[in-house]
C-alpha cells in the first residue's frame, strides 16, 4: 500500500466513457485515485453513475464549475464534447487543479493552440486522455525506430480500419451525428492513430488527401486516404476508414535505410533487417515491460506518476495538437485539393 494520499477525482461528464475511466482508476486502485465527485447536466444520469462509483450525493454537482471548485477535488476528469475543451480547461487551471480531457484537443485549430499555450503556463498538470499512446510495444517499436535502429526512415504505410458497427452505442449520441469537431470520426478517431504514428515517425509536414461519406449517421466524411511527408523527409501514405464490413485492424510498415519494422495492431511485430531477412524482435522490447498498464490504464499511471512522483507526460498537450493538426491538414487538403501544411503551436 502507498504512503501518499490517493489523488481525489472529479468526473465531468458521466456518458459511456465515463464508466470505462472509473474501470481504469479501478484497476490501478483505490490507493492511487479515489472518485470522489461527478456532473452532469442530467441528473438521472449523474446519480447512476455515482451510484456505481460510491460518490455521495452531496458531491453531484450539475454545473461543471461547481465540481472544479469543490475543494476535496484534485483532479478534475472532463469526458465532454471536445467543443468545451477549452473553456474547462481555463476554469481548471484558474482554479489551481489539475485537469485531463477528452481527445481531440479541440474542435478547430484556435481552441486547440489556446489550450496548449495555457497549458504551458499551468501551475497544475494538463493532459489530454489520449489511450493509444500508452501501449507498451507500440512506445517500444518507437524507441526502436526513433534510436535509428532501422536507419533513416524512407518510407511508411499506414492502414486503419474500422468496422461499421450500426448497433454500436457509439452512434447514438447526437454530438457525434452533428459533429462541431472537422471531420467527425475522422478527427476524432484519426488522434488515436496519429498517437501511434507520432512516436515512431516523428513529426508531420505536409498531407495531401481524399475522403468520401459512406455512411451518413457519421455526420461527415468517414473514410480519407494521404499522402504525406515527414519532418525528417520520408514520405508515405495513411489510410482511414470507418465502413469497414466486419474487419477492425491497424497495420504499420516502415522501410528504413537498415530494415522494415511492421507493426500489427498493437500487440504484434516484425523486424527486417538490412538484407530483407527476418531479425528478432527482443531487441525492440528488451527494455520494456509488454505486461505493464496499457491504454487507459496506463494513461491514468502515467498521470498518478506525474502528480506523485514528478516523472514527465508521456503525451503533452503539444503531441496531441500535432496529432490534431495532420487531421485537420489532411482534411483542408480534401476541400482545397491541394497539398496542406500542418499546423504548429507556435507561429
Amino acid at each position: 500500500m502507498s504512503s501518499q494520499a490517493p489523488i481525489k477525482v472529479g468526473i465531468i461528464g458521466t456518458g459511456i466513457f465515463a464508466y470505462r475511466h472509473l474501470k481504469a482508476y479501478r484497476a490501478l486502485g483505490q490507493d492511487k485515485f479515489q472518485i470522489v465527485a461527478c456532473c452532469n447536466r442530467s441528473k438521472e444520469k449523474a446519480v447512476k453513475f455515482a451510484q456505481e462509483a460510491g460518490i455521495p450525493e452531496s458531491a453531484i454537482y450539475s454545473d461543471p464549475q461547481q465540481l472544479i471548485n469543490d475543494p476535496n477535488v484534485e483532479l478534475v476528469d472532463t469526458l465532454l464534447p471536445v467543443q468545451y475543451n477549452l473553456g474547462i480547461v481555463e476554469a481548471a487551471i484558474a482554479a489551481k487543479k489539475h485537469i485531463i480531457f477528452e481527445k481531440p484537443i479541440a474542435h478547430n485549430i484556435e481552441d486547440a493552440r489556446k489550450i496548449v499555450l495555457a497549458a504551458r503556463k499551468a501551475d497544475t498538470v494538463v493532459a489530454v486522455a489520449e489511450n493509444w499512446g500508452f501501449h507498451p510495444l507500440v512506445v517500444a517499436v518507437g524507441k526502436f525506430v526513433q534510436d535509428g535502429s532501422i536507419g533513416e526512415i524512407i518510407n511508411f504505410t499506414y492502414d486503419s480500419v474500422r468496422s461499421y458497427k450500426p448497433d454500436s452505442a457509439y452512434l447514438s449520441t447526437s454530438w457525434r451525428q452533428a459533429p462541431q469537431h472537422p471531420g467527425g470520426y475522422l478527427s476524432d478517431g484519426g488522434v488515436h492513430d496519429m498517437a501511434h504514428l507520432l512516436p515512431i515517425l516523428g513529426k508531420f509536414q505536409s498531407v495531401s488527401a481524399f475522403a468520401t461519406q459512406r455512411y451518413e449517421i457519421h455526420g461527415a466524411e468517414d473514410t480519407m486516404a494521404a499522402a504525406a511527408k515527414l519532418e525528417n523527409g520520408a514520405v508515405g501514405v495513411i489510410n482511414f476508414t470507418y465502413c469497414a464490413a466486419g474487419v477492425t485492424r491497424q497495420t504499420l510498415a516502415v522501410h528504413g535505410t537498415k530494415g522494415t519494422v511492421r507493426l500489427l495492431n498493437r500487440d504484434e511485430v516484425e523486424l527486417l533487417d538490412a538484407s530483407g531477412n527476418p531479425a528478432d524482435t527482443s531487441v525492440i522490447t528488451k527494455d520494456f515491460d509488454l505486461n505493464a498498464f496499457s491504454d487507459v490504464e496506463g494513461e491514468m499511471a502515467n498521470f498518478h506518476d506525474v502528480l506523485r512522483n514528478g516523472a514527465k507526460l508521456a503525451l503533452t498537450p503539444d503531441d496531441a495538437f500535432h496529432h490534431f493538426a495532420v487531421i485537420v491538414a489532411a482534411l483542408e487538403s480534401v476541400k482545397t485539393e491541394s497539398v496542406a501544411k500542418v499546423a504548429k503551436v507556435d507561429v
